[in-house]
């Protein structure tokens, strides 16, 4: 019984101590920041794409003679 009541005290103080942080954050963040996160982590695959692409036009940029020999 007293390890029950130990379970219940603890998960307790954890949701009022998430719940606090939470509520504490969500005042501290700006709509725009939040927006801001969800459209750049949203963009996530095309942003590895234009990496991928940049990387593969590294040695062209390095040496434009190059294009010109192709």
């Amino acid at each position: 019984m007293k390890v029950r009541i130990l379970k219940i005290a603890l998960s307790l103080a954890f949701a009022v101590s998430a719940s606090y942080a939470t509520v504490h954050l969500m005042r501290t963040v700006n709509a725009s920041d939040v927006i801001d996160r969800v459209l750049f982590y949203a963009n996530v695959p095309a942003r590895f794409g234009d990496v991928v692409t940049n990387f593969k036009m590294l040695p062209e940029r390095m040496n434009p003679t190059r294009s010109e020999c192709n």
